[in-house]
């Protein structure tokens, strides 16, 4: 599965409620050595209903831009949820379904060196 697959896809809870659509895939780079570093996995999905704001960038750590776009930014972003990659129960075209039925807050990023 690509990653173009899984961006935009509905995300269903275990009772088949909606929960959100897939806006953003965190990833880690905790993997095998491959080269110079190592391989990338899946952290989770970042899950919401306000995809512009999250495509914005501000709900990443050491996002900087003017204030008010930040502020108004966040605001929408505020209701974005994240689903372990580890809770992920299936997936099919167009739909993740999740083994739990309510999502965790979107943990901040580390701040890049």
């Amino acid at each position: 599965m690509r990653a173009a697959d899984l961006l935009g896809a509905d995300v269903l809870g275990p009772d088949g409620r909606r929960l959100g659509e897939v806006l953003d895939i965190r990833l880690v780079q905790d993997g095998p050595k491959l080269g110079g570093s190592r391989a990338l996995s899946i952290q989770g999905l970042v899950v919401g209903t306000r995809r512009t704001a999250s495509h914005l960038g501000y709900d990443r750590a050491g996002v900087r831009g003017p204030a008010l776009v930040a502020a108004v930014a966040r605001r929408l972003s505020a209701g974005n949820r994240f689903l372990p990659w580890v809770e992920v129960a299936e997936l099919t075209a167009g739909t993740v379904r999740s083994a739990v039925s309510e999502l965790i807050p979107v943990p901040d990023l580390p701040d890049q060196p």
